[in-house]
C-alpha cells in the first residue's frame, strides 16, 4: 500500500459502507471473492473510504495495490492503473514477474519499444501475476477514478473482474457517478461489470447533517461557532469535500461564491505569488509532478519554489504522493484552477511540460502538452509514438485517436516521414475500432489532397488500403474500382505490394460473386505470399478460397474443415483478423445450411474472440454480435436478441447501433409495436445508405408495421430505391422476403378495396415474383432461407389472386402453404413458421378439414404466445373460434319445414356474421372473394327470412341458445 495512503484522521459517517467493503475485500470474510464498484459524486468521500479500507486490509496482512486512472483527454495511456500497480512493486517482485510473464514487460518497466504484445496474452498475464502475488498473501487491488479510464483499461478491468481466482484476489473500482452522463463510455461498462458473478455495487450518498457536523469538528483547527457550523452543513449538502473546504473559509455566514469553482479560487487567492504559480503549474500537469519536473516548468528560484510548494501543501491544495511527488488533493481543485488560467498561461505551462518531458516522459503526455502548447512538430512525433505503443498492446481506440491527431498536424512532420505509412496505419486503427467508413475516408482524403505529389507506388499502397476498407464496409463497387486502378500502377513482380494487392483483389472478387477471378487472384496471392514469407497475405487468400469454394459447392464435405484450418493457421501466426474472418465464414456456412443453432454459437464465439482482442466493433467482431442477434431472432430467442442489441450505453459507432436496432425492429414488428415506426424512419433517413443489412431489416420490419397497404408499398419502394441507388442495384436474397411481405399486405387489403384495385394488386404481386426470379438468377442459390421466402412469396401471390376472385382451387392453396410452412420449419424460423401455419390453418378450414385446422392452429398459437407476438395470437384465436363453431354444427340454425336448408358454406358465412365480421374479413378467412361472400349473405337472409345481416345473426344466436 502507498505510504501516503495511511491516515490518522478518523473516518466519519461511513461505518456501514466500510463494513460492506471489509467483507467484500476479504478482511472480514476470508471466503469472499469478486469485487466492488464504488461510486459517488465528486468529493463525496470515495478516496477517504478507500484509504480506510486499505489501511485495515494492510494491517490484516493483505497486499494492497493501488492504481489511478488519469484525466489525459485524447492522450490516454492504455492500462495506466495496472501499469502503476505493477511499477509500484519492489524490484525483486517485478523481476520475478517479468521473467515468468514476459508480456508484462511494457507495463511493468514502461518500455515503449520492442516487439508488440498480443492483447489476449497481456490480459492473461495480468491475471497470472495477481495469482502469483496472491500465493503468498491476499491481494486487494484498488483502481481509482475509473470515469477517466481509457477503452483498453476498461476492457482489462472487465477481464480481471470476470476471472475466477484460485488465490484471494479482490478488487474495488471507484468512479464518479456524477461524471457518468448519458453518453459516458463507463455507463455501459458499469452495467456489464455489475452483472459479473461476485461483483457488487456500492454507491456513496451524501453524509447526514450530524455526520457533516462531526466531520467539520474533526477537521477544524479553530473553534467554529454554531452559526458557522450550521452554514457549512447547509451549504455542503452532505459533500465531505465541500464541507472540508468550507472549514477554511473565514466568514461562514457571509457572502460566498455561488459555485464550488469560485470557492476553490478563493482558497487559491490566499497563497502568495509563488504558491499560486506552483498550483497553476501542477493543474496543467494532468498527473502528479515531482520536484525536478516542477522546477523545470516553474520559473522560480529554488527557495521561492520550495516556499510555494510548502504553502500549497499547508493550505491542503496539494498533497504528497508515494513517489515523492505532488498532486492535487482533489481532482476538482485541479479542474477549477486549470479552467481559470488565461490561454497564454496554459500554453506557456504546456510548452514547459512538453520540453521537460520530451526526453523522459510518456509519449502520450508529451503529445498532449505539445498540442496544448501549439508545438506542432513535437505533437506530431509524440502522437505517432503514442499511437504505435497503444497499437502494440491492443489499444486500437487510443491508437486511432493518436494517429488522427498526428495527421491533423501532418504538415509539421519531420523531413523523411512516410506519411503514406501513417495514413495506412490510421486507416487500420480506425477499422479495428469499428469506424470502417472513416477508415476509408482518411485514405480517400489523402489520395485526393496529395494527388499531385504521390508516386505510383505510394498511390498504389493507398489504393490497397482503400480497397481493404471499402470491401469490409460492403462497398464492393468502390473496392473493385480501387483494385483496378492499383493494378495499373503495380507491375507483376514479386513484391509485397503486389501480393497484398492480389489478396485484396481476391477478397473483392469473392464479395462480388466473381468466383473464377477470386480463385485466380487468391491462388496467385498465396503463391507469392509463400515465396516472400508474407503469412498474413497467405492467410487472407486462403480464407477467400475457402469461402468461394463453399459458395460454389465444390466440396461441401470439406468446407467446415477448411475454415477451421484457416482459423487455426491464422491464430498460430497471430493474424487475429483472418482468424475472426474464418470463424465468421464458418458461422455463415452453418447458417446457409439451415443449422441456425450452430450458426448462433459460432457467431457468438467470433464476437467473444473479437472483444478479447479489443476489436468489439471492428469487422467480423461486430458482425459476430449482429448475426448472432439475427439468428437468435430467427430461432425465437428474443431475450437473447434484446441482450445482444442493448448497446445504447456502450457507445458503439452510430451505424453499428443502428444495425442492432434494426434487428430489434423485427421483434417489434412481430409483436405489433407500431410505436417504433419513427425509429424505422430515422434509420432510413440516416443509415440506409451506410449499411445494407440495416436497410433490409428495418425496411422489412416497416413493411409489416405500416398502417395500410399504401404505406407498406412506400416502404418497399424506398427499400428497392436504396438497393439500386446506394448499393449498386443489388438483387439481394432479401428481395424474396420483401416481396412476400408486401404480397401478404396486398392479400390482407384485397377484400376491402374495389375490383380495379384488386386487379392492380394481382399485377404488382406478379411483378414481385419477376423481381425475385432475377435476384435468384443473379445472386442465387440462396439456401434454406431463400427457399422458405420463395415458397412464402408464391403462397402469398396465390392468396392475392384468390382474394381478388380467381378460382384457383383449394388443393393448390393447400400445397403452397404446406410448402411455405414446411420450409420455415426446416429453416428453424420460429415466428415465420407460426405465421405461415396460421395461413395454412385458414385454408384447411376452408377445405372442410376442421380437425386439421385446429391441430396446426393450436401449435402456432402456443408459439405466438411464447414469443409475445400479439397480432398473430389474436389472428389465431379468431381462427380457433371459427373452427370451434364450424365443428359444432348442431348449433347452427336449421331451416323451418318447407324452407331450403343452409349449405355448408352458408353455415360458415353465418358463423362469421354472428362474430360481427365484415364481408371482406369473411372473404379473407374463407379464401373466397368478397363478391362471393355477398351472394352467400343474400341467400342466408332469404332462407332465414331476415331483413338485415344483424337480424340474421340474432336469429342464429337465439336458435343456438
Amino acid at each position: 500500500m502507498p505510504a501516503d495512503w495511511r491516515t490518522t484522521e478518523p473516518l466519519v459517517g461511513r461505518e456501514g459502507e466500510l463494513e460492506r467493503l471489509l467483507i467484500a475485500a476479504g478482511v472480514a470474510d476470508p471466503e469472499a471473492r469478486g469485487g466492488v464498484l464504488l461510486s459517488g459524486d465528486a468529493g463525496i468521500g470515495k478516496t477517504r473510504l478507500l484509504r480506510e479500507l486499505a489501511t485495515r486490509a494492510a494491517d490484516d496482512g493483505h497486499r494492497v495495490l493501488v492504481g489511478h486512472c488519469l484525466d489525459l483527454g485524447d492522450s490516454a495511456i492504455p492500462f495506466q492503473p495496472f501499469a502503476e500497480v505493477l511499477a509500484a512493486l519492489d524490484d525483486p517482485s517485478r523481476k520475478a514477474l517479468s521473467d515468468a510473464l514476459p508480456p508484462l514487460g511494457p507495463l511493468m518497466w514502461g518500455a515503449a519499444n520492442g516487439t508488440g504484445v498480443d492483447r489476449g496474452e497481456l490480459f492473461a498475464s495480468v491475471v497470472a501475476a495477481l495469482e502469483l502475488l496472491a500465493s503468498s498473501q491476499p491481494v486487494l487491488v484498488l483502481v481509482e477514478d475509473a470515469h477517466w479510464a481509457d477503452t483498453s483499461t476498461r476492457h482489462l478491468i472487465r477481464y480481471v473482474l470476470s476471472q475466477r481466482y484460485d488465490g484471494a484476489v479482490r478488487f474495488v473500482i471507484s468512479y464518479r457517478s456524477d461524471d457518468l452522463h448519458r453518453r459516458h463510455p463507463l455507463r455501459a461498462d458499469v452495467a456489464e461489470w455489475s452483472r459479473l458473478p461476485g461483483v457488487q455495487r456500492l454507491d456513496l450518498g451524501p453524509l447526514a447533517d450530524d455526520e457533516v457536523r462531526a466531520l467539520v469538528r474533526s477537521r477544524a483547527t479553530a473553534s467554529i461557532d454554531a452559526t458557522g457550523l450550521a452554514a457549512i452543513v447547509r451549504r455542503a449538502e452532505g459533500n465531505a469535500f465541500i464541507a472540508e473546504e468550507l472549514v477554511d473559509v473565514d466568514d461562514k455566514n457571509g457572502p460566498l461564491p455561488p459555485t464550488l469553482a469560485d470557492l476553490l479560487l478563493v482558497r487559491l487567492d490566499r497563497l502568495d505569488d509563488g504558491g499560486r504559480q506552483v498550483v497553476r503549474a501542477v493543474a496543467c500537469a494532468g498527473a502528479e509532478v515531482d520536484d525536478d519536473l516542477l522546477a523545470a516548468v516553474v520559473n522560480l528560484p529554488p527557495d521561492t519554489l520550495e516556499d510555494g510548494v510548502r504553502a500549497a501543501l499547508d493550505h491542503r491544495i496539494l498533497s504528497r504522493t508515494s513517489n515523492d511527488g505532488y498532486a492535487f488533493r482533489h481532482a476538482l481543485l485541479a479542474e477549477v484552477v486549470r479552467d481559470d488560467l488565461l490561454p497564454a498561461e496554459r500554453r506557456r505551462f504546456h510548452k514547459a511540460y512538453a520540453e521537460a518531458l520530451a526526453g523522459r516522459g510518456d509519449s502520450a503526455d508529451v503529445a498532449r502538452h505539445a498540442f496544448e502548447a501549439g508545438m506542432a512538430e513535437m505533437a506530431f512525433t509524440a502522437s505517432v509514438r503514442a499511437a504505435d505503443r497503444a497499437r502494440r498492446v491492443g489499444g486500437h481506440d487510443e491508437a486511432a485517436q493518436h494517429y488522427e491527431r498526428a495527421l491533423s498536424v501532418a504538415s509539421a512532420a519531420p523531413p523523411g516521414t512516410d506519411l503514406v505509412d501513417l495514413v495506412v496505419a490510421t486507416s487500420e486503427a480506425l477499422t479495428a475500432s469499428g469506424y470502417v467508413r472513416r477508415a476509408a475516408g482518411v485514405v480517400d482524403d489523402y489520395l485526393q489532397d496529395g494527388a499531385a505529389t504521390l508516386s505510383d507506388t505510394e498511390r498504389a499502397r493507398l489504393l490497397v488500403a482503400y480497397g481493404t476498407a471499402t470491401v469490409l464496409g460492403d462497398r464492393d463497387a468502390e473496392a473493385a474500382q480501387a483494385v483496378e486502378h492499383a493494378f495499373a500502377l503495380v507491375p507483376e513482380q514479386p513484391t509485397a505490394l503486389r501480393a497484398s494487392l492480389e489478396a485484396v483483389a481476391a477478397h473483392v472478387a469473392g464479395a462480388q460473386r466473381r468466383h473464377d477471378d477470386a480463385m485466380r487472384w487468391a491462388t496467385q496471392a498465396m503463391t507469392l505470399g509463400q515465396r516472400l514469407g508474407l503469412s498474413r497475405v497467405v492467410d487472407e487468400a486462403a480464407a477467400t478460397k475457402a469461402r468461394v469454394r463453399a459458395l460454389r459447392g465444390d466440396d461441401p464435405a470439406g468446407d467446415e474443415r477448411r475454415f477451421r484450418e484457416v482459423a487455426e493457421t491464422a491464430r498460430a501466426s497471430g493474424n487475429v483478423v483472418t482468424e475472426l474472418r474464418a470463424h465468421q465464414h464458418l458461422a455463415f456456412l452453418y447458417h446457409d445450411r439451415g443449422d441456425l443453432d450452430a450458426a448462433t454459437a459460432e457467431f457468438l464465439t467470433t464476437m467473444q474472440a473479437a472483444e478479447k482482442a479489443g476489436r468489439r466493433w471492428a469487422p467480423y467482431g461486430f458482425d459476430g454480435r449482429f448475426f448472432a442477434a439475427l439468428t437468435a431472432y430467427l430461432r425465437g430467442r428474443w431475450d437473447l436478441v434484446e441482450e445482444l442489441c442493448d448497446v445504447s450505453a456502450l457507445r458503439p459507432p452510430a451505424v453499428h447501433a443502428g444495425s442492432l436496432e434494426s434487428v430489434q425492429l423485427l421483434v417489434a414488428a412481430a409483436r405489433g409495436d407500431t410505436t417504433v415506426l419513427p425509429r424505422a424512419r430515422r434509420l432510413r433517413d440516416s443509415f440506409w445508405h451506410r449499411d445494407i443489412a440495416l436497410a433490409i431489416h428495418s425496411g422489412t420490419a416497416a413493411i409489416d408495421l405500416a398502417p395500410d397497404v399504401a404505406s407498406a408499398q412506400a416502404w418497399h419502394d424506398d427499400l428497392v430505391a436504396s438497393l439500386v441507388t446506394d448499393w449498386g442495384g443489388r438483387r439481394v436474397p432479401a428481395r424474396l422476403r420483401m416481396g412476400a411481405l408486401l404480397a401478404g399486405r396486398y392479400a390482407d387489403a384485397a377484400p376491402h378495396v374495389s375490383a380495379s384495385e384488386r386487379s392492380a394488386f394481382v399485377e404488382r404481386a406478379a411483378q414481385l415474383r419477376v423481381d425475385a426470379d432475377r435476384a435468384v438468377e443473379e445472386r442465387g442459390p440462396f439456401g434454406p432461407e431463400g427457399e422458405a421466402w420463395g415458397r412464402r412469396l408464391d403462397a402469398e401471390i396465390l392468396r392475392v389472386r384468390w382474394t381478388a376472385g380467381e378460382d384457383l382451387g383449394l388443393p393448390v392453396m393447400l400445397e403452397a402453404w404446406r410448402g411455405a410452412t414446411g420450409a420455415f420449419a426446416k429453416l428453424g424460423h420460429v415466428y415465420e413458421e407460426a405465421r405461415s401455419t396460421s395461413r395454412l390453418s385458414s385454408v384447411l378450414h376452408a377445405a372442410g378439414d376442421i380437425a386439421g385446422a385446429k391441430q396446426v392452429a393450436s401449435a402456432a398459437h402456443e408459439t405466438a404466445v411464447s414469443l409475445g407476438a400479439e397480432p398473430l395470437v389474436r389472428q389465431l384465436e379468431q381462427l380457433a373460434g371459427a373452427t370451434a363453431v364450424a365443428g359444432g354444427r348442431t348449433a347452427v340454425p336449421q331451416a323451418s319445414a318447407g324452407e331450403k336448408p343452409l349449405t355448408a358454406r352458408e353455415r360458415e358465412v353465418l358463423d362469421h356474421l354472428v362474430e360481427g365480421r365484415t364481408n371482406g374479413e369473411i372473404a379473407t378467412l374463407l379464401f373466397i372473394s368478397t363478391k362471393t361472400v355477398s351472394v352467400h349473405v343474400s341467400n342466408i337472409l332469404a332462407k332465414l327470412g331476415a331483413a338485415t345481416r344483424t337480424e340474421a345473426a340474432a336469429i342464429a344466436r337465439r336458435q343456438r341458445a
